[in-house]
């Protein structure tokens, strides 16, 4: 399975000229995909008390009404036959064959993906005009889809006293109707508007992350609280005497510079939060450990037995320090590892399965680190 690009468009040419700068329209991208996922099967995901949905009804030009799942069956009997949409996020964590589609993008770091939202709408079915802070690559599985794209603006105006973000003007610069098979690329901040035609339609949005800057400083600044030790204080420049015992002398802010800087810029600090920040899982994707605990020792033997896979819900990624340091990150913790551990480590966070055979060469050091993410259950068997 792969991402169907036109002839003179590399992947590399994508990534120059598109990413995050303009919208971009790929008429049969994919080809060998089933998208089997049915309307009704979606709505049953819809009613589960823990997977996050959402429905939006729209009632005239400007009243706009969303309700939240879980939902009961007979709220899909009681529906109008049009404008109206139902919306469920994180739909990869729940069925295997819609999480394979992130193999289409593999060119984006895998880190950066945040989940697959399925939308069905019935004909006049939508959200409204509106701007998302993310890229997102929405791929037609079902029907077809009319898109109206606007430019990019900043802090555009909201209708006011609505429940969803709809703006107020919004006047589209293109138009597309897109059908089974192909993909819009929209960069952030970009004005869309996405409705359902004739027949009913399901559209898989592949939406990353994109967290704000102040949500990032926030996480940064509770990790060096954390990391930062309490017995480090600040001391005075060398001194001498002032007119005025008041005053904060220019040589005072530069040692506290200094003594910030130390912690705020420190290289390898800042990878380590970065990928504990990065691999942080949604609080409703709760992960059950497993039952009972394994041993160091029971661990070959497991691997052994059956192959095994990353939970559904983990998130992966490692990196390599400046040092020299082999970092391992899962779900918001730090493993740091020997060099020769780093091949192993790319097994764990790329293969779609992990079993003896890629493990073959695994340095001991690594059997504590395995161990603990079979007790998360991070690492579970694949027959689970």
């Amino acid at each position: 399975m792969r991402l169907h690009l036109p002839p003179e468009l590399s992947i590399q040419d994508f990534l120059d000229d598109y990413w995050q700068k303009k919208p971009l329209l790929l008429r049969n991208a994919i080809r060998d995909h089933p998208f089997d996922l049915s309307p009704e099967e979606l709505a049953g995901l819809a009613c589960e008390e823990e997977v996050e949905s959402r429905m939006v009804l729209r009632h005239g030009e400007q009243d706009w009404e969303l309700r939240h799942g879980p939902f009961d069956e007979q709220v899909f009997a009681q529906l109008p036959d049009r404008d109206w949409t139902l919306l469920v996020q994180d739909v990869d964590k729940y069925l295997p064959e819609v999480a394979e589609l992130f193999k289409l993008f593999h060119f984006i770091p895998s880190w950066r993906f945040d989940d697959i939202m399925i939308s069905f709408a019935v004909p006049g079915g939508s959200v409204g005009p509106h701007t998302d802070t993310y890229d997102v690559f929405l791929i037609q599985a079902r029907g077809r889809r009319r898109w109206q794209i606007g430019n990019r603006a900043e802090n555009p105006a909201l209708l006011p006293d609505l429940p969803i973000r709809v703006l107020a003007d919004f006047e589209p610069e293109q138009e597309w109707l897109l059908e089974p098979g192909d993909v819009l690329y929209l960069p952030p901040g970009v004005a869309h508007w996405g409705i359902g035609e004739d027949g009913d339609c399901m559209t898989w949005s592949v939406g990353l992350r994109a967290p704000s800057v102040p949500e990032m400083l926030g996480s940064f600044t509770q990790y060096l609280l954390d990391h930062v030790p309490e017995d480090a204080h600040f001391t005075d420049p060398p001194l001498s005497p002032q007119d005025s015992p008041a005053q904060i002398r220019p040589e005072a802010m530069a040692e506290t510079g200094r003594k910030l800087d130390a912690w705020l810029a420190a290289p390898d600090l800042r990878l380590r939060w970065f990928g504990c920040f990065s691999t942080e899982i949604k609080e409703h994707l709760f992960i059950e450990p497993r039952p009972g605990t394994v041993t160091t020792e029971q661990v070959p033997g497991l691997l052994d037995a059956q192959p095994w896979r990353r939970h559904p819900f983990s998130r992966w990624a490692w990196s390599t320090g400046g040092n020299g340091n082999l970092y391992l990150f899962v779900c918001g913790e730090v493993f740091e590892l020997p060099e020769d551990c780093q091949a192993v480590v790319i097994q764990l966070c790329d293969a779609p399965v992990i079993d003896a055979r890629l493990l073959q060469d695994m340095p001991d050091t690594l059997l504590p680190v395995l161990t603990r993410l079979i007790d998360e259950n991070w690492l579970e068997p694949c027959d689970d």
